[in-house]
């Protein structure tokens, strides 16, 4: 059997005050536009998985995040794997600052609050319905 190539994205559950910071995908994205999300992204080559996460929140939010554990891992459809971690806030600001052309609006929502947004990410779906929010 052949390899082929896949990608691995790297994700946050960032959790304050009983809620988590979810990130609605922006019209301009070609894949899932105006999906709920979690922040996130592509693991780049000669970073950790670590870092890449850490560069991706601040680069979409303008947060800063300390890294608590690794959650799971998620396999979904096609060539894609995400690590998904649970974070914490560094410093008692809160306030997301959105690049546009990669998100439309956030929200910081309670797991059932998420669930009726509306249409998510498929890997969000997977990991709520797995008990990995729980």
């Amino acid at each position: 059997m052949a390899e082929q190539q896949f990608w691995i994205g790297v994700h946050g559950v960032i959790e304050d005050r009983g809620k988590i910071l979810v990130l609605r995908r922006a019209p301009s994205m070609t894949y899932k536009a105006g999906a709920w999300d979690l922040p996130g992204g592509h693991l780049a080559a000669n970073e950790t998985l670590e870092e890449c996460l850490v560069r991706e929140v601040t680069e979409e939010t303008g947060l800063a995040i300390e890294i608590d554990r690794l959650l799971c891992a998620n396999k979904a459809p096609g060539s894609y794997l995400q690590l998904i971690y649970a974070c914490r806030l560094a410093s008692a600001f809160r306030t997301v600052t959105l690049q546009a052309h990669e998100h439309a609006d956030w929200r910081w929502a309670t797991l059932a609050e998420i669930s009726q947004l509306g249409e998510l990410i498929p890997y969000l779906d997977q990991i709520i319905a797995r008990g990995v929010l729980a």
